[in-house]
């Protein structure tokens, strides 16, 4: 048995442990001590299979089972947010298949001349010894994962990873989940690097500086971290083991908090003399959250997203030039931007944390899922950039929907008869204490799910409501696309938030379908229980990132709740609609009953089960306690279709975890360090 199942430590002194069933949680009123909690947890471990949960919104599982709740409020002397064995916690379907510290040669400073220029290669002696680099965030993977990462006769293939740290970030090659290999790491000469995203060819790296304090320095001996600006990077990944900036843009009235990119290859300008002659066109989007102020058609408006063109030779890019010209930073041009109308708000704030780039499975619409805290989820069209650009983003790129909880229009789709709110009052969508408000993040899948299955599934596993696909005449409206929204809150004495799954098979007619919130309730300082599990303040049991799996799983991270898997699958068998069938034409209004959100396992990151004491042994820096000072401290995850989860956790490294239900036998990867006899 994998070692984590059977040396769980008791992650709070006072968690408690339930029962939950079809119809309800059930709490068992005790307060389990150190010793009871371990004895409950050596139980627990040889269970095996799905769990299940349930909420007041219906998302519940069949049967029932104990198991430990990993959120509690309540703080005791038996508790360390510092202490990492404290926290080894995760349900029995889940299995660390590997670990990395992301360290490359302890904590030596780097020489000043590969600041901003280029990565070194890594030794895989240095894997999981030595202190972390600190205050790790954002992690992307990229790479032909369905061909299991095979490295082609050109030379392309294969799979990475590129993880965000303070002022720098880690490639690590990937194409083994049980046996990944730090293949480099990038430093800039400037904090702090949030977030970072990848084109689909592994050839560039998009990462921004959103300056937070620079008199933070959570990596010793690196004064380079002390400096700070707020600007986007663009890198060139094509050499793994050399990663080389290219071009940057350094004027943001604020910081790009995140931000993504595409290749076009569809597109050219008007005035290709003016331009680079490429067949291919490097397209950037920011986030920025607190922009000019810009008149336009409409009026005065905030402009939050913020789209660049990069002037890139894809072709005459060399990346033996010498060290001037590597640095030369070549010119990005400000293309377009976009922000919600202020009346289509419903008061709420304008305030733009993250656009998300993907490509509509059913209308081939390129598009930004831009999350707009107060003022909600925004579908936003790029697939077609202006002949000349457009920099004040007057009139490019054009909204395609939106959803937010309230009425934003008086009348149509968005209206009291359509289908892109939910019935409430703005007072209402505007109240965190309901779980509302705050969208921070939102992820579309990439695929269609029919009943369980993806269109990505052999034909002949397709249930007959599927029939065909999406194009059949009587089962095609069966086929569906969701995309999931999240809140994130610093604190909240009342509630961590909803997960909402929006349907966006028509991205122009949002609705709301399903939404699930983290299960179980709290128990408060005097003993009274509270209906929900709450954040008592840092962002501690906040929502955080997330992913899709294939056939309608959710990954999301929670911060020191740890990463939640649930199942969406199912929602559109298991909606009740109000004229006993689906009418998505009518949307939100037609259903009666939202569907239930499954919920399947968790995972709390707490450094290798073949470590016994990884706290010491690895030094964890506790980076420069931005948030909360807790570990662990979850932020990002990416899932890998081959089955995997990759989790970025702030302080200790990246995760590499796998569900039971998310098991494939073609791409058999079992855990890279297994329990001793003894263990067993």
């Amino acid at each position: 048995m994998h070692r984590m199942e059977t040396e769980l430590r008791p992650l709070w002194g006072r968690a408690q442990r339930g029962e939950f069933d079809r119809v309800g949680l059930s709490r068992q009123g005790m307060n389990l001590r150190p010793v009871w909690l371990l004895t409950a947890l050596m139980i627990l471990a040889p269970l095996s299979g799905c769990l299940s949960f349930s909420d007041d919104s219906g998302g519940s599982g069949d049967g029932s089972m104990d198991w430990i709740d990993p959120v509690t409020e309540i703080e005791d002397e038996n508790h360390s947010h510092n202490d990492l064995l404290a926290h080894r916690l995760a349900t029995p379907n889940a299995k660390l298949i590997d670990y990395h510290n992301l360290n490359c040669d302890g904590n030596v400073k780097p020489p000043a001349d590969l600041d901003n220029v280029a990565g070194r290669p890594c030794f895989d002696e240095f894997k999981n010894v030595g202190p972390t680099p600190g205050d790790s965030s954002e992690i992307a993977i990229e790479g032909n994962f369905l061909d299991d990462c095979e490295i082609y006769g050109d030379g392309t293939g294969g799979c990475y990873a590129y993880v965000s740290s303070y002022n720098q970030f880690e490639i690590l090659d990937i194409s083994k989940p049980n046996e990944i290999r730090l293949l480099s790491t990038y430093y800039a000469e400037i904090a702090r690097m949030i977030d970072i995203k990848v084109t689909s060819d592994n050839n560039w790296v998009l990462v921004n500086h959103e300056l937070t304090n620079s008199e933070l320095d959570p990596i010793p001996n690196d004064d380079d971290a002390n400096s700070g600006a707020n600007r986007l990077d663009l890198i060139y990944v094509g050499d793994k083991t050399s990663p080389i900036k290219v071009a940057e843009w350094d004027n943001p009235p604020a910081g790009f908090h995140n931000q993504d990119l595409h290749v076009y290859c569809d597109w050219t300008p008007a005035n290709p003399t003016a331009l680079w002659q490429d067949d291919c066109h490097l397209f950037l989007f920011g986030a920025d959250p607190y922009p000019e102020m810009v008149e336009g058609s409409s009026g005065t408006f905030y402009k939050g997203t913020q789209v660049f063109y990069a002037l890139i030779d894809f072709e005459g890019l060399n990346p033996t030039n010498n060290e001037e010209q590597q640095n030369a930073s070549r010119e990005i041009i400000r293309w377009g931007g976009y922000t919600p109308e202020p009346q289509t708000t419903c008061g709420g704030s304008i305030f733009n944390h993250d656009n998300v780039f993907f490509i509509h499975p059913i209308t081939k619409q390129k598009m930004l899922a831009v999350s707009y805290w107060g003022a909600g989820l925004r579908f936003v069209d790029v697939s077609e950039p202006p002949q000349i650009a457009d920099p004040l983003g007057i009139s490019w790129p054009p909204e395609t929907g939106r959803w937010l909880g309230c009425a934003t229009d008086d009348s149509g789709w968005y209206g009291p008869e359509g289908g892109g709110h939910a019935n409430m009052a703005p007072e209402v969508w505007l109240d965190a204490n309901d779980g509302n408000d705050n969208i921070h993040y939102a992820v579309p899948q990439d695929n269609l799910i029919c009943s369980g299955i993806s269109e990505y599934d052999p034909v002949e596993t397709w249930p007959e409501q599927c029939g065909i696909g999406p194009s059949d005449a009587t089962y095609g409206v069966n086929w569906r696309h969701y995309t999931y929204i999240a809140p994130e809150y610093g604190s909240n004495a009342n509630h961590t938030g909803y997960i909402w799954t929006i349907d966006t098979t028509d991205p122009a007619q949002p609705f709301l379908v399903s939404k699930w919130k983290l299960p179980g309730e709290s128990i408060l300082a005097d003993g009274t229980s509270h209906p929900h599990h709450y954040i008592p303040g840092g962002y501690i049991f906040s929502p955080h990132n997330g992913d899709t799996g294939l056939n309608g799983h959710v990954y999301w991270t929670h911060y020191h709740a740890g990463v939640w898997i649930t199942d969406h699958g199912h929602i559109w068998d298991e909606l009740v609609w109000e004229n006993g069938y689906p009418e998505p034409e009518r949307g939100f209004q037609a259903i009666s009953e939202l569907a239930p959100s499954h919920t399947l396992g968790y995972y709390l990151p707490a450094g290798p089960d073949w470590i016994d004491d990884p706290t010491n042994t690895l030094g964890y820096d506790m980076a420069d306690c931005w948030a909360s000072c807790m570990i662990p401290f979850d932020w990002g995850l990416q899932y890998d279709p081959r089955g995997f989860v990759f989790i970025s956790e702030m302080v200790s490294g990246v995760y590499v975890v796998q569900f039971d239900e998310d098991y494939d036998s073609r791409f058999d990867y079992p855990p890279l360090w297994k329990a001793e006899a003894s263990d067993e």
